[in-house]
């Protein structure tokens, strides 16, 4: 068995598909600590997409996983709100399944995250985007204050070694 480790080779922040802000310190395999906060009417939203793995290896794949890291960390008061949400998207970005969505975070929490893809899965339609923000929907008392950052995204991917087997 042998292990290949893909990383995507672009970013852009904020997302396209998303908008608000731009994240902090965004690199092509995550960004760093990065602060949404509202307070009564307001909001904020920051975003990044990153795109452009590489096409992947040969032979007989047997696992492909797309994992990454996250910390979170914030608070809440009154009716305010907060989201810190991480997608991926296997066709190109036409379409994207939730791998997480943490609402209304008030404590520090250091992870990582993994999804099962397809043996088959053209690494280079793969997406992964996330998305942070505050609100404080018009309660006086209202904040949010949300900081997370993303790192080491990744494909691994198994392919079993092939051998050559000689009849003489």
């Amino acid at each position: 068995m042998s292990l290949f480790t893909f990383n995507p080779t672009a970013n852009t922040t904020p997302d396209p598909g998303q908008g608000g802000l731009a994240v902090t310190g965004n690199i092509n395999t995550g960004h760093g600590s990065t602060n949404v906060s509202a307070a009564f009417n307001g909001s904020q939203t920051k975003t990044c997409v990153w795109q452009t793995f590489p096409a992947g290896p040969g032979g007989q794949i047997t696992s492909v996983t797309l994992k990454f890291d996250w910390s979170e960390n914030g608070s809440i008061a009154g009716a305010g709100t907060s989201l810190f949400q991480v997608q991926y998207s296997i066709n190109g970005g036409a379409g994207y399944t939730t791998i997480f969505g943490h609402a209304n975070v008030t404590s520090l929490t250091n992870s990582s995250s993994s999804v099962s893809l397809s043996a088959g899965q053209d690494l280079t339609q793969v997406r992964v985007r996330d998305l942070l923000n505050a609100a404080g929907n018009g309660d006086v008392a209202g904040t949010a204050d949300l900081t997370t950052s993303v790192s080491n995204i990744r494909i691994e991917v198994v392919t079993v070694n092939a051998q050559v087997i000689m009849c003489i």
